[in-house]
């Protein structure tokens, strides 16, 4: 089985020892060492280290204008911004890459594999503004053929759109949406279309319609805001009367959609209805696939950065500083018999890290307890995704789509992620909440056969192991510095106990990016770039006002 270098090794670089004579290196190379783990300052004004005396500990000391922890897509668009506004930055990034959940690798044929998200929606701007600025060309994922749903071992042809399952359509494509050199093969399907549920629709549109009485940016101050926090979604499915199939569906989107990860029974309901609030699945957020893979746009962002990001640089502390500003310290790291830190003097810092990993910082003066508590109370999603790539998609000849939805155990939704050609042929799937968990615990050989059971159960005897050229398993769960995905849940009371002030409201010198503190598309990589432009506007702001406040001062 093939696989990525998996971030379990995390805990073992940030440990890792490095020689004095290493920390001097890795102090003057510039992006091109990435690697290496260290990439400072390329100028005194941009933070050029000075030395305490030797001893038992010593510590690295500098002073840029923002801080920014954590080099995912949010913190490195948050950098770039900065930058644009004449601004010094340091970017503090805990594991050994940049990129947090947007990085890849290449696989056979000049192919490429997103370990993390990968499509781009209609409706997501900020990223399809960004994918155009760098020049990477997008292209439609492939929908062309039926689609495959299954339910408890009946397997019929829709569309491919899941968004009009959930409304209870079929979408039956016509036979101009079939690809016409496979079109021959269409008419000898003996695949039969879905049925329209109407019981289906009048659950999923009572979802939408609570969601549209929730505010984006302020779910707490929903109309019966309480009452919706206070059950879960698995209850409410049940006052529903939703049972069997028309209670599947909408659970699949709990478990795989956007704001997936989770069981219904453990997040509530206003939660539920904000995520179709602010990431509705009606605006086909799986539009586009990206040539090249999205995993090759941080290092696009780290290369306009220069040398303002640091790797393997865990924070420790963020200390406001009486008068204004903040200090931020990096854990420990043994060098050559001695202990050395990094000292960063700011005058904020954004952290742009997933809520659940904010509580590994030590917060001084301590946060309040709305903060405290909404880290205890959002937790990551429970996920897997795993890829099997062929020599090519040949699910394509057979008039098949590759996108596949049903009650299997395993793998409940599965798409083709092959570039344009069809070579490779890549199919793509997740492995989510408590199954992720219970999978957990099983060797890579188990689950790697387990998910290509699954692929042989919808595309036949050539998606079997013989024909799999590259089998790629990835356990976000397992990543010490992410903590699983797609993003963050919340259950039951969390939003209208402590969401008003501990999702993303600034603290002092302290600011809030990342994907999960946007209002839009939240979980998504346009929530992060989002996420990201918001925490700098607030952060630019404070600098004016404080700006102004000296000029006043001075008169």
């Amino acid at each position: 089985m093939a696989h990525p270098k998996d971030d379990n090794a995390d805990q073992a670089e940030r440990h890792s020892g490095l020689d004095r004579r290493q920390f001097g290196k890795i102090l003057v190379v510039g992006v091109g060492g990435l690697t290496l783990g260290m990439v400072p300052g390329a100028s005194a004004e941009e933070g050029s280290p000075s030395k305490q005396a030797p001893g038992e500990q010593n510590t690295d000391v500098e002073t840029v204008d923002v801080v920014i922890v954590g080099a995912g897509l949010s913190g490195l668009i948050a950098a770039r911004e900065l930058k644009r506004a004449g601004k010094t930055v340091r970017v503090l990034e805990a594991r050994d890459r940049i990129g947090g959940r947007m990085f890849g690798k290449k696989t056979i044929e000049g192919g490429y594999l997103d370990f993390g998200g990968q499509w781009v929606g209609r409706t997501q701007y900020e990223m399809r503004g960004l994918v155009a600025e760098l020049g990477i060309a997008p292209f439609l994922s492939y929908e062309q053929g039926r689609s495959i749903q299954s339910w408890r071992g009946d397997k019929t042809g829709f569309n491919g759109d899941v968004s009009q399952l959930l409304e209870g359509d079929c979408g039956v494509p016509d036979k101009k949406h079939f690809p016409q050199k496979y079109l021959e093969q269409c008419e000898k399907s003996t695949l039969p279309d879905c049925a329209p549920n109407a019981d289906e629709a009048r659950i999923w549109n009572r979802l939408l319609d609570i969601s549209k009485t929730v505010p984006p940016d302020r779910p707490w101050a929903t109309p019966d805001a309480h009452a919706l926090d206070s059950k879960t979604f698995q209850t409410w499915l049940q006052e529903e009367n939703a049972a069997g199939y028309t209670s599947w569906l909408p659970t699949m989107q709990a478990r795989i959609g956007g704001s997936g990860g989770f069981e219904p029974e453990q997040v509530s309901l206003l939660h539920m209805a904000w995520t179709q609030r602010v990431g509705p699945q009606s605006e086909t957020p799986e539009t586009w696939l990206l040539c090249g893979g999205a995993g090759q746009i941080p290092q696009i962002l780290a290369n306009e950065l220069g040398n303002s990001i640091l790797l393997n640089m865990p924070v420790h502390t963020i200390k406001q500083v009486e008068g204004g500003g903040v200090t931020v310290t990096t854990l420990p790291r043994p060098m050559d018999g001695r202990s050395y830190t990094l000292t960063v003097k700011a005058r904020a810092v954004i952290v742009a890290i997933p809520p659940s990993l904010r509580g590994r910082i030590t917060f001084d003066p301590p946060l309040e307890r709305s903060y405290t508590a909404f880290i205890d109370g959002a937790p990551m999603g429970s996920m897997s995704k795993v890829h099997a790539v062929y020599d090519s998609a040949f699910w394509r000849e057979d008039c098949l789509s590759g996108n596949s939805a049903g009650d299997l155990k395993t793998c409940e939704f599965i798409a083709d992620s092959s570039p344009p050609s069809g070579k490779p042929g890549v199919l793509t799937s997740f492995i989510a909440a408590d199954r992720n968990v219970e999978l957990g615990k099983a060797s890579d050989a188990e689950v790697k056969n387990l998910v290509l059971a699954d692929f042989e159960y919808y595309f036949g005897p050539r998606a079997a192991e013989a024909n799999v050229r590259d089998f790629v398993y990835f356990n976000w769960n397992k990543q010490l510095w992410t903590g699983g995905a797609f993003t963050c849940h919340l259950g039951r009371n969390v939003w209208t106990s402590c969401g008003e002030g501990g999702w993303r409201k600034p603290v002092g010198g302290i600011f809030w990016a990342g994907t999960e503190t946007s209002d839009r598309w939240p979980g998504y990589f346009d929530g992060a770039i989002g996420a990201g432009k918001r925490a700098v506007m607030e952060v630019l702001e404070k600098l004016v006002l404080e700006k102004d406040s000296c000029a006043r001062a001075s008169l």
